[in-house]
């Protein structure tokens, strides 16, 4: 996951980061696939548009900012994708390197593999790092960043960076 292709803004409370939109994909990839392996009858009566939500962010890449306290969520549906999110960032971090084939069956939306923009693997831990970002900004404990004119950019190998 070496270069800088496409950036996305995730916000929360008027204050946000960069993540390279692959990264974010297959993080919310993930978590849909957490909130799915509950039975439907098991999950909140709104989980599913929650879950198109999510879906929507991944369908659009770079296109729009992944806004947390933003989308129309209620404090109940931002806990749980903030749940989900958290539960994929750790299956991440222990599933270590994802190879293009394990992704292309994995990760799936609109019936087709989800492009990780000619990478040959994904890494678990810089995707699961993420999860943990949007965590720290949920909590307002992201460290300053070292400029005043940049933004820290996450999702990315050697990371995070400062955009």
């Amino acid at each position: 996951m070496g270069s800088i292709s496409k950036t996305v803004p995730v916000e929360f409370g008027g204050r946000w980061f960069w993540a390279y939109d692959v990264s974010l994909g297959i993080l919310l990839l993930e978590a849909i696939h957490v909130a799915v392996q509950v039975p439907a009858e098991q999950r909140p009566p709104w989980a599913e548009a929650v879950l198109e939500d999510l879906r929507t962010h991944i369908r659009v890449g770079a296109s729009f900012a992944f806004s947390l306290d933003g989308d129309g969520w209620d404090d109940q549906q931002r806990s749980y994708v903030r749940s989900i999110i958290a539960e994929a960032g750790r299956r991440l971090r222990g599933r270590g390197m994802i190879t293009s084939a394990e992704a292309a069956r994995r990760y799936v939306i609109d019936g087709a593999p989800y492009f990780l923009r000619g990478h040959d693997q994904i890494d678990g831990a810089v995707v699961a790092d993420l999860a943990a970002a949007i965590e720290r900004l949920i909590q307002d404990e992201l460290p300053p960043v070292p400029a005043i004119d940049r933004r820290w950019y996450f999702g990315v190998g050697d990371g995070p960076r400062t955009l």
